[in-house]
């Protein structure tokens, strides 16, 4: 599997304009508003000020289709689906949670970054940033959420993240930090000051830690380094909240076998394992499987977490049919380019039919996970809203 950089599009904010129904409107992302509102906000000063009079004399300004307009109401057709795609993520992630804890009321549900859905968001010519109210269904939705590269690697593996990337990560899980939700952070680094470092910043938000192996950030094999897990210990472990450690592993093919794989896996004391429920993608893990990982090197019983994308259609996965492409079925769109592993295609997230697919019956995905004996699931793809966004 090619293998690329799967949340490209991290950098970009996505914010929804609170209204008087209580309902969001689309907006822009931070790149795009950046981009072309501050030729408005220029346009709007110089009329207001001295060589106002002569101003008048231009063409009046039109926002470019899907800018300030995204097209709509315009009679432009852009091709854009017409939803809200972060509210559609919010209710999808809602709806996933209270299916699989309906089953199992411990089973933790965890989000693979996605902050800004956390947060119904205010944005102005002035402020993209802006704090409103909290998404209390969505937080409670969830157990915990997983932030990459806060503070190395978001760019190049062990290259420090831009500060004012990991200010802006930082303030949203400062903000959260009394909504219960446990934290998981993975750095891509493989230097102990750097693990000491960005430790040290995380002291006051009781978060996990977990530094990546090269390269990148494909998460393709265990950290060698520190060579025993942070705060290891022989403590039961019944939850993700009683973890003390953790390490993710979601692109299994280095290790060539399956039996190589699990037994690497084995041979750990990490109080929680996050993997990919299939080695390479389509070998799918056994109850037996499970039975052997279920417990550390120490002999006691640790968390086990399954990773599962629920917004890109991954085309070595077991449900993707030979005859699929875009527009056929009518939720699939076009290559992601940007995929982390490769050979993903966008989808319609919120439609029924996807979804069925991911959750809601015995047959589906988060349905076998569930059977396979797994504690939670770790929902990635959820940045996807912001493609949609900017499409």
């Amino acid at each position: 599997m090619g293998k690329k950089r799967h949340s490209k599009t991290a950098p970009i904010r996505k914010t929804a304009i609170p209204d008087n129904t209580g309902l969001t409107t689309p907006s822009l992302s931070r790149r795009r508003f950046m981009g072309t509102s501050m030729a408005a906000l220029g346009g709007a000063l110089l009329a207001s000020g001295p060589l106002g009079l002569r101003a008048q004399q231009l063409e009046p300004f039109t926002p470019a289709p899907n800018s300030l307009s995204n097209g709509r109401g315009s009679g432009i057709n852009t091709g854009k689906p017409e939803q809200d795609f972060i509210e559609e993520m919010r209710e999808y992630v809602v709806a996933i949670s209270r299916w699989a804890k309906s089953y199992r009321s411990d089973f933790s549900i965890l989000a693979m970054n996605g902050l800004e859905l956390t947060e119904f968001l205010e944005t102005t010519l002035f402020a993209t940033r802006g704090t409103a109210e909290p998404a209390r269904n969505y937080l409670r939705a969830l157990d915990g959420i997983l932030i990459e590269a806060p503070f190395y690697g978001f760019e190049n593996y062990g290259e420090p993240t831009n500060t004012e990337e990991t200010k802006y990560l930082l303030g949203y899980l400062e903000r959260l930090k009394f909504e219960g939700l446990q934290y998981l952070i993975v750095d891509y680094t493989n230097k102990l000051e750097d693990m000491r470092k960005a430790r040290a910043q995380l002291s006051e938000l009781d978060a996990l830690y977990y530094a990546a192996p090269p390269p990148g950030m494909q998460l393709s094999s265990l950290a060698k380094v520190p060579n025993t897990p942070i705060g290891s210990n022989p403590h039961v472990i019944d939850n993700i909240r009683q973890s003390k450690n953790y390490a993710m592993v979601l692109d299994s093919a280095p290790y060539g076998t399956k039996d190589a794989y699990l037994e690497a896996l084995l041979a750990t004391n990490y109080d929680t394992l996050i993997i990919d429920p299939f080695h390479r993608g389509t070998i799918p893990l056994t109850y037996n499987d499970m039975n052997r990982l279920r417990y550390k090197k120490t002999g006691t019983p640790r968390n086990l977490i399954a990773y599962l994308n629920i917004a890109t259609a991954e085309t070595y996965r077991y449900y993707w049919k030979s005859g699929w492409r875009t527009g056929s079925p009518d939720f699939i769109s076009e290559g992601n380019l940007l995929a982390r592993w490769g050979q993903e295609h966008h989808v319609h997230y919120w439609t029924r039919e996807w979804q069925s697919i991911i959750y809601g019956s015995e047959g589906s995905y988060l349905g076998n996970i569930m059977k396979l004996g797994f504690d939670g699931v770790l929902l990635g793809g959820i940045d996807e809203y912001s493609w949609w966004q900017d499409y």
